[in-house]
């Protein structure tokens, strides 16, 4: 289970790197439902918060959820 979840955020990581969508749409398509669980493992892989990485790459509402 360890890999297949790394290799679910290293997708997100990839995703939100594009700018192309927000964190919730990316991490609901990689499987992930629970969204503060989500971010946490996320912040342990990659040292920031998806919204981080999104606003980083100019994504669109740096991360936010509409």
């Amino acid at each position: 289970m360890t890999y297949l979840r790394n290799v679910r955020l290293g997708r997100v990581h990839a995703e939100l790197l594009t700018g192309a969508t927000g964190v919730t749409e990316v991490a609901g398509r990689w499987g992930f439902t629970h969204l503060s669980r989500f971010s946490a493992a996320y912040r342990r892989r990659f040292g920031a918060a998806p919204s981080e990485t999104l606003a980083r790459s100019g994504g669109r509402d740096g991360g936010e959820r509409r």
